[in-house]
């Protein structure tokens, strides 16, 4: 009865060995790859994109070259760089970077999903992701049933155009709001064009900090945290002391002067 047991609590405890790694496996995916939204989930809303990076700042300008470089690769059908900017703070460790795509929607949570990765690769992490989505599908069906209204409007205005002489005084009338109709229609044609380039593309932003804090410590690390309070209570106690001196110091310059010209005065009128 002894060797049943030991047989069955081996095999227990190997398969909480790979629960264990099965959930260990699932949370590092998740943070390489990022929440996202399947584009077949959610038919009709025009999706953007947002990643907030923290690398340390000396692999910024690498991994942003290498985001870059992957929307190249993809072609100008699939992938378009719209923005970057990329800028130096006071410290060499303060780096300012962004980028910004137009991104073949099929495609654009798997690309968001590489560029996790190449940071991740590079030392760095995901801060946050942000999916907006707008309904163009129903900004687009509100549209064309606008537009088949204002068609059939425009439609009885026609036939009544057709009926009346020529010098009816209500064709001038009619005439105006037949025009209206048509500045109506091709207004709703032009917005709906703009709606649908806009499910054509998904606009993707990546944001790049640094992570780094005090003589190679992170940011995030209870050092960092201690090092960078540390500091702050520094600048705070000498931005104190440099209010009281700036306060101060005039009427101590007053006082001087006043002793000053005290003792000459003295000096001066004081008997032999």
């Amino acid at each position: 009865m002894r060797y049943p047991a030991i047989l069955m609590t081996a095999l227990a405890l190997s398969g909480c060995a790979k629960s264990d790694g099965h959930r260990a496996s699932l949370a590092e995916e998740q943070e390489t790859s990022g929440p996202g939204v399947a584009i077949t989930a959610a038919p009709g809303v025009a999706f953007r994109y947002a990643y907030d990076f923290r690398l340390p700042a000396a692999r910024i300008a690498a991994t942003q070259e290498a985001h870059a470089q992957a929307c190249e690769t993809l072609g100008i059908a699939r992938c378009r760089i719209t923005a970057m900017h990329y800028s130096v703070g006071r410290g060499a460790d303060r780096i300012d970077a962004s980028l910004d795509f137009k991104l073949d929607p099929l495609i654009a949570r798997k690309f968001g999903a590489g560029g996790i990765d190449k940071v991740v690769k590079a030392g760095g992490k995901l801060g946050s992701v942000d999916i907006t989505g707008t309904d163009v599908g129903g900004a687009i069906k509100a549209i064309d049933d606008a537009s088949a209204r204002q068609r059939a409007d425009l439609d009885r205005i026609e036939a009544q155009l057709a009926k009346l002489p020529v010098r009816a005084p209500e064709r001038v009338t009619l005439q105006e709001q037949a025009d209206a109709l048509r500045a109506a229609l091709n207004a709703n044609a032009a917005n709906k064009s703009e709606q649908q380039q806009s499910l054509a593309t998904t606009p993707m932003h990546f944001d790049y900090g640094t992570t780094d804090g005090f003589w190679g410590f992170d940011a995030g690390s209870p050092i960092g945290l201690a090092l960078g309070l540390g500091t702050q209570s520094c600048f705070a106690a000498l931005s104190l002391l440099a209010i009281v001196l700036a306060g101060g110091l005039p009427w101590a310059v007053l006082g001087l002067a006043g002793w000053w010209l005290w003792r000459r005065l003295r000096d001066r009128f004081a008997p032999a």
